[in-house]
């Protein structure tokens, strides 16, 4: 296959997947709806990490903030002011941007791993305040989140929750890709491999990186919102450590280089977690990051691009062979 046929034959093969899914999770033992939706919204939200992470190699430990900001966005304008959630999701969109644009100023123009760091320090910060805050209803979180509503139809079930989901991750792929093939792409690529010679040649590596970091901000946000209006509820959790760290895992699983390796690597870690829970049910949260960390390990070890470089390295296998 030639490599201008393999995004075509890539997008035939996720929308199948995509269209399957419904029908296969509904007779897989553990595997439900649910389990399709959250997995299509961790998609969502780790697809913002492929240019950020995959490209500009810089790693954000702090996604679940933004996460956050959109779910609480879409939350309290919807139940406190009766704002149509779709607006809700715009709206937290524009906030994680802003936010990502502001703190990207500051840190993009110091050198290092200090994005790492601030993201960090951002999130918890962001939580703490969260947990005081009346508007977000303290620690007992926010209720009564409406779902979104399509030509006057609410959006209640999950199977209908999946559908919509399912074309907004696939929209966000599009995108995405579109970014990486661009000059911002290729740019991204050249600053990620050599930030030195890359800024040289004139390329603006701090403005070329807090782009990546809005982009990443506003799938992360995207996925929140979409959580908040499929679970009807958001509580302080939202920001915890685990979703920024889960967001990470599913995107080095997958694969950091690829627009293919956030629905793969969100495929394979929320089957790996399914199966902790049903397996060491009481020991969840330690299980599972028990579970996460030898994934990752095992996956940085036998396939440093992810599972979507995996068809790239059997046909050099092949190659080698003959």
């Amino acid at each position: 296959m030639t490599a201008r046929l393999r995004p075509v034959a890539g997008y035939v093969v996720l929308v199948a997947v995509l269209s399957t899914v419904p029908a296969v999770f509904t007779r897989v033992p553990f595997y439900t709806l649910a389990t399709a939706v959250l997995m299509v919204l961790l998609a969502i939200g780790a697809l913002g990490l492929v240019p950020l992470t995959g490209l500009a190699r810089q790693v954000s430990i702090g996604q679940a903030a933004f996460y956050g900001i959109g779910g609480y966005t879409s939350a309290i304008l919807s139940t406190r002011y009766q704002v149509d959630p779709w607006w809700g999701l715009l709206a937290g969109s524009v906030l994680a941007a802003a936010v990502a644009w502001s703190l990207g100023t500051v840190i993009f123009r110091a050198q290092g791993h200090y994005l790492s760091l601030a993201t960090l320090a951002f999130g918890l910060a962001l939580a703490a305040l969260v947990n005081e805050l009346p508007a977000t209803g303290r620690n007992a979180g926010l209720s009564g989140v409406p779902p979104f509503h399509i030509f006057g139809v609410s959006l209640t079930t999950d199977l209908s929750i999946y559908w919509l989901y399912a074309a907004l991750l696939l929209i966000a792929t599009v995108t995405v890709h579109l970014l990486l093939r661009s000059h911002v792409g290729s740019a991204l690529t050249a600053a990620g491999d050599s930030p030195i010679a890359a800024a040289a040649a004139g390329i603006d590596i701090s403005a070329l990186r807090r782009t990546a970091f809005v982009v990443s901000a506003v799938l992360a946000s995207v996925a929140g919102s979409g959580y908040a209006h499929w679970f009807r509820y958001v509580d302080p959790s939202m920001l915890g450590l685990l979703n920024s760290v889960q967001l990470l895992i599913i995107v080095t699983v997958g694969g950091r280089e690829s627009v293919w390796g956030a629905p793969l690597g969100a495929f394979t870690v929320v089957t790996l977690a399914e199966v902790v829970r049903g397996r060491l049910p009481g020991s969840e949260a330690g299980a599972e990051l028990t579970a996460y960390g030898v994934v990752l390990a095992l996956s940085l070890l036998l396939l440093p691009r992810g599972l979507a470089g995996l068809p790239a390295a059997l046909r050099r296998r092949a190659g080698g062979a003959r």
